[in-house]
């Protein structure tokens, strides 16, 4: 009996000692991913911080591009230049300034830091990029310049058959770099942004000291090195860690991403501890692997299917906002035409009738474009005075049907408190979000409860309006109040909840100037509290909006001012056409930017060119660059229906802006508005 126990005993220690081996084995190498993942992880996001860097540089030099095109190269009338560019500094905030040399003379033109003079010697900090422009591409990053106010230059070079003839320079505040940064780095990290000569452009902490001086050593070896890795060092806190890196190749620049050293260096030390632990304690230690194992799967599937559901929302913005475009020029035919009509039937109340239900339906339509173009994120926010009761009172239906007849809504707005600053579409989309939610926390039914109420700021001066979203349903733990902003964070089952509603929710009220909290606990319900700057009463309309807008004082008369149009849209094309000319406007219209540049070069002058954007061929800022260097005195208004709200405002220049859809008398005002504008 002994021997039999003996037996089984030894036969149960051979039978560990290979799932001991391979538990130790198991436990050293997923120490190492660990480290692995660590550092890799780390280097993937300072790849994403150097792209959204190159990203913002990108986009200011195209900004600064199309000053090179200018005709005032030709004319040589700097006064004049100088006065136009003040503009283009005005239209974009995140300059300091811009200035303009001689490359050939080697004499700085203007600086809009200073007033126009005779021209001064180019400054020192410029004649690195000078020597390097002539031999290089036509724009360049330059070094930060640090002084009071530290800026980073960016310059285009302006070239007459391939000679370098002028240089625009622009100085950027390197803040808009500081703010992405602290965005993508990790709380109480340390993370920055260095240029090509090895100075800080940006720094999450000490940013004010030490942005524009040179970085520590260990940085400056490691840019010099390679265009990537990780490198070991001390900062100049006498923190110790490992730093990830990614060099530009487009500006030099280069992020480094710090993480611990004892996120680096533990996994190593105790991939040799659980080795020991793992040779006493194998079965303990390989089920613990185990369930390490599953949890890792677990969450790599959840991890896999929001990239599914992401890239699936991402897809549909795609087709929304191409749909909404389409969409919005039928819309300015329809509306423009049945505007057109109302007037024409004036006394007829059976046709007046008819046209302006259809009208209304149109301006519906229109309406549901507009929230397409925002679920696609491809239009900004349209900010302005919101009437929440009135907002509410038409939504009452629709929320009604979304929270389902076992959720009772009561929406009370006090009087002083019914205009709120915001977008009234995203501000709508909002509030059935959280409808929605807090349907799905009512399952057995309960009580929804919107209430708007003047509130005080922080400081008791600036009146805001708090708008309240109130449910009786389950409520939520703390950690999931805390991370209930976070996108793609959701306690829904897979495929019900895409994590992004309250994200929305939060970004809406940011943008309109507000902010965001929940209130909740479990078993007690969950109110969301939108707070929002206080808004202003409509100004009451005097007069008939149908009616043509007057003629500016001063002005040209219409019957003898020449307006050119350009739109590949037949429909819109025609609308616009009769509705000048029916405001007594000398019209042309053409159909692509081609027609138009020959209309121009046949010796025809015109007032004013009205194109739209987004056309085959030359879109409709490359139109109106071409036609005012034609005919310098042209104003240009431009249309667009186009979902790309960004990429038509940074296209835009010193145009005007007319968005579909549109009727006449929008039309006209806007048309008399750009040819009485003098700026």
């Amino acid at each position: 009996m002994t021997f039999l126990r003996r037996s089984l005993v030894a036969l149960g220690i051979a039978a560990m000692l290979p799932t001991v081996v391979f538990a130790a084995f198991t436990v050293f190498h997923m120490l190492r991913l660990e480290r692995e993942r660590v550092s890799s992880a780390t280097l993937a996001q300072s790849q994403v911080v150097m792209t959204l860097v190159d990203s913002q540089l990108q986009r200011h030099l195209a900004a600064l591009d199309v000053l090179s095109s200018s005709v005032y190269f030709e004319t040589k009338n700097w006064g004049e230049f100088y006065w136009r560019v003040q503009r283009l500094l005005a239209a974009n905030p995140q300059w300091e300034s811009i200035a303009l040399i001689d490359a050939q003379r080697r004499e700085q033109i203007f600086d809009l830091r200073a007033p126009f003079t005779e021209p001064l010697p180019v400054p020192t900090v410029h004649e690195d990029a000078l020597r390097r422009l002539v031999t290089s591409g036509t724009s360049m990053v330059g070094e930060i310049e640090s002084h009071e106010h530290p800026v980073v230059w960016l310059y285009v070079s302006v070239r007459n058959e391939g000679r370098l003839t002028h240089v625009i320079a622009a100085s950027l505040k390197p803040r808009i770099f500081q703010d992405l940064l602290t965005a993508y780095a990790a709380p109480g990290s340390t993370a920055g942004i260095v240029d090509a000569n090895g100075d800080f452009v940006a720094r999450t902490i000490e940013y004010a000291e030490r942005v524009g001086t040179p970085a520590t050593q260990y940085v400056r070896d490691a840019v010099r090195a390679k265009n990537s890795g990780l490198y070991s060092g001390t900062t100049y806190e006498g923190l110790k860690n490992y730093t990830a890196y990614n060099v530009s190749g487009m500006s030099g620049w280069s992020t480094h991403l710090a993480v611990a050293s004892a996120s680096i260096d533990t996994p190593t030390r105790l991939s040799f501890v659980a080795a020991g632990i793992a040779a006493l304690g194998g079965l303990v230690l390989g089920g613990f692997l185990v369930v390490l194992v599953v949890r890792d799967m677990a969450e790599r599937r959840r991890a896999e299917e929001m990239l599914r559901q992401s890239q699936k929302m991402e897809a549909i913005g795609q087709l929304t906002g191409g749909i909404a475009h389409d969409f919005n020029n039928l819309l300015t035919a329809i509306i423009g035409n049945l505007d057109m009509i109302r007037t024409r039937v004036t006394g007829n109340e059976r046709l007046q009738r008819m046209s302006d239900n259809a009208l209304e339906a149109a301006r519906k339509g229109a309406k549901l474009a507009s929230q397409l173009l925002a679920f696609s994120r491809s239009q900004r926010l349209n900010v302005g005075s919101v009437d929440l009761a009135q907002l509410l009172n038409g939504m009452s239906g629709l929320l009604a049907q979304s929270v389902g007849p076992n959720v009772r809504v009561d929406l009370r707005i006090d009087e002083d408190a019914r205009y709120a600053v915001s977008d009234a579409n995203q501000l709508e989309l909002a509030l059935l979000n959280l409808a929605v939610n807090a349907r799905d926390a009512m399952p057995k039914g309960g009580t929804l409860t919107i209430t708007g109420r003047v509130v005080e700021d922080a400081e008791g001066k600036l009146p805001h309006v708090e708008l309240s979203v109130a449910d009786t349903g389950s409520g939520m733990t703390e950690d999931v109040r805390s991370r209930a902003i976070e996108p793609f964070f959701t306690t829904k089952p897979t495929g019900v909840g895409t994590g992004l509603g309250l994200s929305q929710v939060y970004g809406v009220v940011r943008e309109s100037g507000g902010t965001m909290a929940i209130d909740s606990e479990p078993g007690r319900g969950t109110t969301v509290r939108l707070l929002l700057p206080a808004g202003t009463p409509p100004p009451a309309r005097t007069g008939d909006a149908s009616q043509p807008p007057p003629t500016v004082p001063g002005a040209r008369p219409r019957d003898q001012t020449r307006v050119l149009i350009v739109d590949d849209d037949r429909l819109v094309r025609r609308l616009m056409t009769d509705g000048l000319r029916s405001l007594q406007y000398q019209v042309t219209a053409v159909e692509n930017g081609e027609q138009a540049l020959a209309t121009l070069d046949g010796g025809e002058r015109f007032e004013l060119l009205l194109v739209d954007f987004a056309m085959p061929g030359m879109n409709g800022a490359e139109v109106a660059r071409a036609a005012q260097n034609r005919q310098p005195s042209i104003k240009v208004l431009m249309v667009s229906g186009y979902a790309d709200s960004a990429a038509v405002e940074e296209a835009l220049g010193s145009a005007r802006l007319l968005r579909k859809p549109f009727d006449v008398s929008e039309l006209g005002a806007a048309v008399a508005e750009t040819l009485a504008d003098v700026r």
